[in-house]
């Protein structure tokens, strides 16, 4: 993610510092009153592109990992998307849920909480959420 953004930074400076126009600022004749020029369009799409690319409201807002840890544990980690709307308090849900799938894909019985914890990562500007914990799957019944 570091290297799109510094690449598209990298673009967005050069293009600012370049003599050509590679757009012609024609106006767009939509109607009489309303003429926008064809360069400013087109810098709406691509900045509209970029903050989609980089909010995708579609995507999951968390994101899953997990690792076995032995035959017994599981170690099951979630970190949430740095821009989305909601979610903040589904992280122990979300937890019990891969931990209920993970037990029924392996046949166990049930699991067993054995850690969890939630924190916040502020490497950058921008914080994110982190979840993980370790969980036992339990013999079947």
């Amino acid at each position: 993610m570091k290297r799109v953004a510094l690449l598209l930074s990298a673009v967005l400076v050069t293009g600012c510092s370049l003599p050509l126009r590679m757009v012609p600022d024609n106006p767009i004749p939509i109607s009489n009153s309303f003429q926008p020029p064809l360069d400013g369009v087109v810098a709406g799409l691509v900045i509209g592109a970029a903050a989609w690319y980089v909010l995708d409201p579609k995507a999951p807002n968390w994101e899953v990992k997990t690792m076995r840890l032995d035959t017994e544990r599981v170690e099951i980690r979630l970190r949430k998307k740095r821009f989305s709307t909601g979610g903040d308090g589904e992280a122990q849900w979300l937890f019990q849920q891969h931990a209920r799938e993970i037990a029924d894909r392996n046949g166990a019985g049930g699991f067993q909480i054995l850690s969890y914890t939630e924190e916040i990562d502020s490497e950058t500007t921008f914080a994110r959420r982190l979840t993980r914990g370790v969980v036992r799957l339990l013999p079947p019944a």
